[in-house]
């Protein structure tokens, strides 16, 4: 087998490198996504035992809901940690492509640097077209066997390194922090900005409170205030602070969502018509604001059907 020359060896171990790069990458990718699903199952999960009445009452009552609950809030603290790791891959991932990216570049000098390390060596009394050949260092210093005596190497040999590697690296830490901040901030969104939780936490809140006003009219044949319908009179979830005043219900945004404000209110008010035959009257109005018809734009026909 012919043998490698050092420009022949640089690129093929950079490749091997690109290679580990991408696999990283791949895992950071699909872990990311499940990490998301993951998270998202939480947020649900806890709003649903945390913000709602059936959950709490659920919460309470039954020991299965009980310990989902439990396993829900441990599921949380750890989503912090697995979110951390995953940045720690992205950023080993984006770095072995930089690494490889340098040995196919400059594969002399990659050379160099891995002999340097110790990582490979010049095998002895062997040229080949007037080059030395590199060969797998068996008899050398293993690479974390004087770890002192090494850094000292390492940091003398960067205090040779021309400028323009210099500016190669810096170029090559400006194009990770791009990604790390960009796609990362692209694939894993904020909480809070996800306009289908703001959307089931109002649909839920209101649906319930309908419901409700519709089975205390069904058998008293009126409408009820909130401890008729055995209903807090106030409320407050991450997105929203509802509140209950006599027959009327209003849900209030928190915080702005895109650009729906803080403090666009939605309302729900109950009352009976007619002398004879009574019916339930329900009216539905949703913000004036033509930028938050986007969390509920079915909001006037909830629990019409």
């Amino acid at each position: 087998m012919k043998s490698l020359t050092p420009v022949r060896t640089a690129r093929l171990i950079a490749s091997l490198i690109a290679f580990l790069g991408m696999f990283a990458f791949g895992v950071e990718r699909v872990l990311t996504k499940v990490l998301a699903l993951a998270n998202h199952g939480v947020q649900m999960g806890l709003n649903r035992y945390s913000n709602s009445f059936t959950g709490r009452f659920a919460a309470s009552n039954f020991s299965d809901d009980k310990n989902l609950l439990i396993l829900l809030r441990q599921a949380k603290d750890l989503l912090p940690t697995a979110d951390k790791a995953l940045l720690v891959l992205f950023i080993v991932s984006i770095v072995l492509f930089i690494v490889a990216a340098f040995g196919i570049a400059f594969p002399k000098q990659f050379c160099h640097i891995l002999v340097s390390l110790k990582l490979l060596k010049w095998q002895d009394g062997v040229v080949v077209n007037g080059v030395s050949v590199i060969g797998s260092s068996d008899g050398g210093t293993p690479v974390f066997k004087k770890f002192k005596k090494l850094c000292g190497k390492v940091v003398a040999f960067l205090k040779r390194i021309p400028l323009k590697y210099w500016i190669f690296a810096v170029c090559s830490l400006a194009f990770v922090l791009i990604l790390v901040f960009g796609v990362r901030g692209c694939s894993v969104g904020n909480v809070f900005g996800n306009t289908q939780d703001v959307t089931d936490d109002l649909t839920e809140q209101t649906l319930y409170y309908i419901n409700a006003q519709k089975a205390y009219f069904a058998k008293n044949n009126a409408v009820g205030g909130p401890k008729a319908l055995k209903m807090p009179d106030s409320l407050t979830t991450e997105y929203f602070t509802y509140r209950m005043t006599g027959s009327r219900f209003t849900a209030t945004l928190n915080k702005d969502v895109k650009e729906c404000p803080a403090g666009s209110r939605w309302m729900v008010s109950a009352s009976t018509k007619g002398i004879f035959s009574i019916d339930l009257v329900m009216f539905r109005a949703a913000p004036k604001d033509t930028n938050c018809v986007f969390i509920s734009p079915d909001f006037k026909n909830l629990g019409r059907r």
